[in-house]
């Protein structure tokens, strides 16, 4: 349910702030008062195309609409906020979406940067809009079978459900099999192929790091005399050659701290570390020593290096460049040629449980198939009749079905409803022939029809604010009540929002919403205002043809016998109809 939407600088709208209850929300006005302003406000909170010539005028060159939701009754809205891993807490949303004057918009769902195509994808769970500029759930064909579905008891339901399970489990048997044969020349070379690179791999048989350390060794006998040179020399250095060397060096200074340290004991320290360096020095020319005996040139040696180096840098070149992701390679063929690798007796196994799926499947599908043309009957007739009370007496709706050759998981049924508005026209698909407000009324029809009214609990499951624009068109008298009852029963299961002409509907309302729009020499501004008490009086005379002594009467009227059908125990307090008092200027 939409608890409250926060307007800024929305076309004509400075700045409102707007409260929501339960039930049948209407909007009114005069004509081009700007009541379509908060449609498209509620719009954009649930995706709708944002443009530059939405945002109004001030100086903040941006558009700013906030919508608070409560989520109690809307599971699959839940359900997708924590599978985005969206914040989702106590079942609370508020959405926000910011329009800058270029047309670019920001998005942002309980506080966290989104996008619009996720906040379209949220607001089909939330709202659906039905008005003559909307994009209609209901003019895509694809959309009826679910529309159908919905109207099924449990049992229905269940078989639904069942079907799309056994559709999940025959494509994933058929795409595992179609992989082993779709192509058996592909896979005999990819086969061949993968097999030549693994005994290629194996064949010269390298390991990790193989390559970094015949490198070092390369260098190491590519410079053997200059390296034994070196190391003689440092050996010469700490030993002493033809002059004193740093070990010589390093023990006259130990003989002379020792020397100290007869008669000062204070240098017992630093003596230690004279004697400590000298076991180093020791240790040092002896490495050296040895490190210049192990070096000589060794022609064979480097040779075998650089043809293993050859064998293994052609490797890095094809599989990876270094020999981890040759390895890593190496092991990704051996699991490819796991699936490839299968015997014919296998894929028997396989077609069989491909094909086993496949009749499972259609088995149920029969039976989901059956359920509904049982089910279409009783829907067509109620919508029907639903028609019959909104000024469509001779209305027809039928659900005409094709059986899919390639099924899906829906089953095997095409579901497409077919309209006619008027006697002998012929029906034709819904989409082609039917008028904005006969698609309203064919949703309010819908709706009254999927909607169990011995509930007076919102319904679940199912989107729950519905949005109706222009679905009064072209009726009145006797049709425009029926249009009210049936649109508060409807309200009694989803959050209605209605913008109307007709005193009938508004008169019906659990919250009337006034829309003003008030020109001077500078500007323009559109404002809301709640209606209560004599304002809403005054309206609904308004809607009748002006604030007269008869039309206020009669307004007054209205209300108390909607109030008394609605189960209200408090009538509205009559007004003073000597006078009709001017008009107020609108505040939100």
């Amino acid at each position: 349910m939409l608890l409250e939407i926060r307007i800024s600088n929305l076309a004509l709208i400075e700045r409102a702030e707007i409260s929501f209850g339960p039930g049948l929300n209407v909007l009114t006005g005069e004509t081009g008062a700007g009541k379509s302003i908060l449609i498209h406000a509620l719009g954009l909170l649930v995706g709708e195309r944002a443009t530059s010539e939405q945002v109004g005028k001030n100086a903040e060159g941006r558009a700013r609409v906030e919508g608070s939701f409560d989520l109690s009754h809307s599971p699959h809205a839940l359900h997708f906020l924590r599978d985005a891993d969206l914040p989702c807490d106590d079942a609370q949303l508020v959405i926000a979406r910011e329009v800058s004057a270029d047309g670019r918009s920001r998005v942002r769902i309980n506080g966290a940067l989104s996008t619009t195509a996720m906040l379209r994808e949220l607001g089909s769970q939330l709202v659906d809009l039905h008005g003559q500029h909307e994009h209609q759930r209901l003019l895509r064909a694809e959309s009826h079978i679910q529309f159908l579905d919905e109207f099924g008891d449990a049992p229905h339901k269940k078989l639904r459900n069942e079907t799309r399970d056994a559709w999940q489990e025959w494509q994933a048997a058929r795409r595992r099999l179609d992989e082993l044969t779709a192509n058996e020349q592909q896979r005999a070379q990819r086969l061949d192929m993968l097999q030549f690179q693994a005994d290629e791999i194996d064949a010269a048989g390298p390991e990790a790091g193989e390559d970094a350390s015949l490198v070092e060794e390369r260098a190491r006998l590519m410079n053997a005399e200059k390296l034994r040179a070196s190391a003689a020399q440092c050996r010469d250095a700490l030993l002493g050659g033809e002059e004193s060397g740093a070990l010589l060096l390093l023990t006259q200074a130990l003989k002379a701290a020792r020397e100290i340290e007869n008669y000062d004991a204070s240098v017992a320290e630093w003596a230690a570390e004279l004697q400590s360096a000298l076991y180093e020095i020791e240790d040092a020319a002896s490495q050296a020593r040895d490190y210049a005996d192990t070096l000589e040139a060794d022609p064979l040696r480097l040779e075998e290096i650089e043809t293993r180096l050859h064998r293994l840098n052609r490797l890095k070149r094809k599989y990876g460049d270094s020999m981890e992701r040759v390895l890593g390679y190496r092991a990704e063929i051996q699991d490819e040629l796991a699936k490839l690798n299968i015997s014919e007796e296998e894929l028997g196994g396989l077609r069989e449980a491909s094909e086993k799926q496949r009749a499972n499947y259609l088995g149920i599908a029969q039976k989901l198939s059956k359920s509904r043309r049982t089910l279409a009957a009783k829907f067509s007739s109620q919508v029907v009749g639903h028609l019959q009370t909104l000024a469509m007496e001779r209305a027809r709706l039928e659900v005409g079905f094709e059986e899919l050759e390639k099924g899906s998981a829906d089953g095997t049924d095409g579901v497409e409803f077919l309209f006619c508005a008027n006697p002998g026209q012929p029906l034709r698909p819904l989409a082609r022939i039917a008028s904005g407000g006969e698609i309203s009324r064919v949703m309010l029809a819908l709706r009254s029809a999927l909607f169990a009214p011995q509930s007076d609990e919102p319904a679940s499951g199912v989107v729950p604010i519905l949005v109706f624009d222009e679905v009064d068109t072209g009726i009145g008298g006797v049709t425009a009540e029926a249009l009210g009852a049936k649109m508060h029963e409807l309200a009694r299961g989803f959050q209605v929002f209605c913008v109307t002409h007709l005193p009938q509907i508004a008169r019906r309302a659990d919250s009337h919403l006034g829309v003003l729009k008030e020109s001077d020499e500078a500007q323009t501004k559109v404002s809301v205002t709640k209606l209560e008490g004599d304002s809403r009086v005054r309206e609904l005379a308004r809607m009748m043809g002006g604030e007269t002594g008869a039309t206020l009467r009669h307004a007054q009227e209205l209300l108390q016998d909607a109030q008394a059908q609605n189960g209200q125990s408090a009538p509205a307090k009559p007004i003073n109809v000597a006078k009709p008092a001017k008009k107020k200027k609108a505040s939100v």
